[in-house]
């Protein structure tokens, strides 16, 4: 039997950034399946090209897979989240999960009140628990499966309307704008000035509007971008250091190398080699 329909359960705890007081550190990702993730305290923001969701304890979030998507934590966080299959879930959990959507590649979100929230985690644990036995027996599918469907269907009692960027204010639309400038030319001399001017704003006022909405800076975001994609080169090519300094945005190649390790916490040359 394997592990059945799960690839991975993993579990996040508090933690410090080396910011600004509320200046948590992007990541923007997708992966090959889907995901359940239950935030048990904390504060932070999940948004999506068309999304930016504000999440804290409570909050229950469904994310399919292929969906670039991106979290930031502005107060440390735990939580849960849960990695899965979608082809090898049951029919009735692939039903709840694709009814939880209605439209298709979005983040939707629910969210549970106390005793709601605790059933969901005691759940999780449960299940982490079975799919953690080597030696299954013929009830620990079933007892996974049941596991599954209750959270789901918790979700589905307590879901919110998915927010999505254009249908909210103005200040959405100019920020979903600003967002697509920055993800089309974060790898060149982009500047926040240039932005906001381009949007008729000073750039004291994007900046104010763009981290109220997002929890992090402009200024920020770019570097995050900046240092995801350099990860990416470092991992999946052979290119110099110093090129790929150049290739994602970066004038000098002693600030990309400050940067890299003030976030990742090791130097480009180490990153690569403990991601070969």
């Amino acid at each position: 039997m394997g592990n059945g329909f799960i690839t991975s359960i993993e579990h996040f705890k508090p933690h410090t950034f080396q910011a600004e007081q509320g200046e948590g550190l992007y990541i923007s990702h997708s992966h090959d399946y889907d995901e359940l993730t239950l935030i048990l305290d904390g504060e932070g923001y999940y948004s999506s090209a068309e999304q930016n969701i504000k999440v804290s304890k409570g909050d229950l979030i469904l994310i399919p897979s292929q969906l670039h998507h991106g979290f930031v934590c502005i107060k440390p966080w735990k939580g849960i989240s849960v990695h899965f299959i979608f082809d090898k879930i049951p029919a009735y959990c692939q039903y709840l999960f694709l009814n939880a959507y209605q439209k298709p590649l979005h983040i939707r979100i629910s969210h549970l009140q106390e005793e709601h929230l605790k059933w969901a985690n005691i759940s999780l644990l449960q299940l982490e628990l079975e799919w953690k036995i080597e030696e299954k027996s013929e009830y620990s599918y079933d007892l996974m499966r049941n596991i599954l469907e209750t959270v789901l269907l918790l979700h589905h009692k307590n879901m919110i309307t998915p927010q999505l960027l254009p249908e909210k204010t103005d200040d959405s639309l100019i920020i979903q704008e600003v967002l697509r400038e920055i993800h089309r030319r974060y790898n060149t001399s982009i500047t926040i000035n240039e932005i906001a001017s381009r949007h008729f704003l000073s750039e004291s006022l994007l900046r104010r509007k763009f981290s109220e909405m997002l929890g992090i800076s402009p200024k920020q975001y770019i570097i995050n971008l900046r240092l995801e994609e350099a990860k990416r080169l470092l991992q999946q090519t052979n290119r110099a250091i110093e090129y790929i300094s150049s290739e994602v945005g970066f004038t000098s190649s002693s600030r990309f190398y400050d940067l890299f390790v003030k976030w990742v916490g090791m130097t480009p040359m180490e990153w690569r080699k403990l991601n070969e």
